[in-house]
């Protein structure tokens, strides 16, 4: 027999937010808290399917890199940050590496360079960081403002090679994103093109549920077992304790339509089609109609909880769901550590 204590770990550290009565322009200011996004979930009541311009947002003109064994010194170059950095957005993000047991490195639209390194690492290289848990140390590099660059790539290059997922957006609509794709392949590193993919779902439903008498979380919960394609009424009880939220005010519709993207996203493309989604909100005649937008960000990257915490390397599951009324937007948010 097992001791009891043995299993008596602590609950991860979990965070839950509800704001009401939220106008777009917030909307998009919570988006943009955060850089790395890896999935999303649209779901429209009373639909068959999702709308085609809705898809549009996320599948047209999207594509994002994945460069193999990649030195992080190759971002300090000034042609790099002259191309680059200086004249458009740019997001890279180290590759399946877990940031509480390996290092990480991060570049986001304000030209910061982030580097999670563990201690032994850190001591070796002679730049200044900041402590972090689990034995790291977080280094930030404004690559817009490099001073002393020798000994700076000396320190960069004592760390191993990275596999790196990247974004650029462009300022200048007429240069082409692939444009950064080109500048590593004639550098000799192998780059990949990826493009987000897309799954619809139409799942059997009987009610659709308004968000006037019942708790956000209980809608939330819905939308993902719809995702999940999951049997809303099982025969048996002992099989699922899973109960659909009860509403009093149910929407007059038994049609629901679920779009699922996934890939590497940036907070543009998902602005983007907030726009798009709260239009189309308004436009419905249907009473107390909504339509919502779940986003999960890449679970070891930069991560900030909300406007006052500090921004950095955290291993968590987090979304955020959005829901577009006639009136306003609901945002509901929960992350949570994996290891607290």
């Amino acid at each position: 027999m097992l001791c009891p204590e043995v299993n008596n770990f602590p609950p991860p550290k979990t965070m839950c937010t509800v704001r009401k009565n939220i106008n777009i322009e917030k909307t998009e200011n919570i988006i943009n808290l955060n850089n790395f996004y890896r999935s999303a979930i649209i779901t429209f009541p009373d639909e068959l399917s999702v709308p085609s311009f809705i898809q549009e947002c996320f599948l047209d003109d999207t594509d994002y890199y994945k460069i193999l064994s990649c030195p992080v010194v190759e971002f300090i170059d000034p042609v790099f940050i002259e191309t680059f950095v200086r004249k458009g957005r740019l997001y890279i993000l180290s590759v399946n590496q877990s940031c509480i047991t390996h290092n990480s490195a991060a570049i986001t639209p304000d030209g910061i360079l982030t580097l999670n390194i563990s201690d032994y690492v850190y001591q070796t290289l002679g730049i200044e960081g900041k402590k972090r848990p689990h034995n790291f140390y977080e280094v930030r590099i404004d690559l817009r403002e490099i001073k002393r660059n020798e000994k700076l790539k000396n320190a960069l290059s004592k760390l191993d090679l990275f596999s790196f997922y990247l974004s650029w957006e462009p300022q200048d609509e007429d240069i082409c994103p692939s444009t950064i794709a080109k500048y590593f392949c004639d550098k000799n590193y192998t780059v990949s093109q990826h493009a987000l993919q897309a799954k619809n779902l139409s799942p059997d439903i009987t009610t659709i549920p308004s968000l006037i008498d019942i708790d956000i979380d209980e809608v939330v919960e819905w939308l993902g077992m719809l995702a999940h394609n999951a049997d809303l009424t099982p025969d048996e009880n002992y099989v699922s304790t899973y109960y659909v939220p009860e509403s009093k005010t149910n929407l007059q519709s038994t049609r629901v339509a679920v779009l699922i993207i996934k890939g590497f996203m940036t907070p543009n493309i998902i602005t983007k089609a907030c726009k798009a989604i709260s239009e189309y909100a308004l436009s419905r005649e249907l009473e107390n109609y909504w339509a919502a937008l779940s986003i999960q960000t890449v679970e070891e990257s930069l991560y900030q909880w909300h406007f006052s915490s500090p921004h950095m390397f955290q291993s968590h599951n987090s979304s955020c769901n959005i829901f577009f009324t006639h009136n306003d937007q609901v945002i509901y948010t929960v992350g949570q550590l994996k290891y607290s």
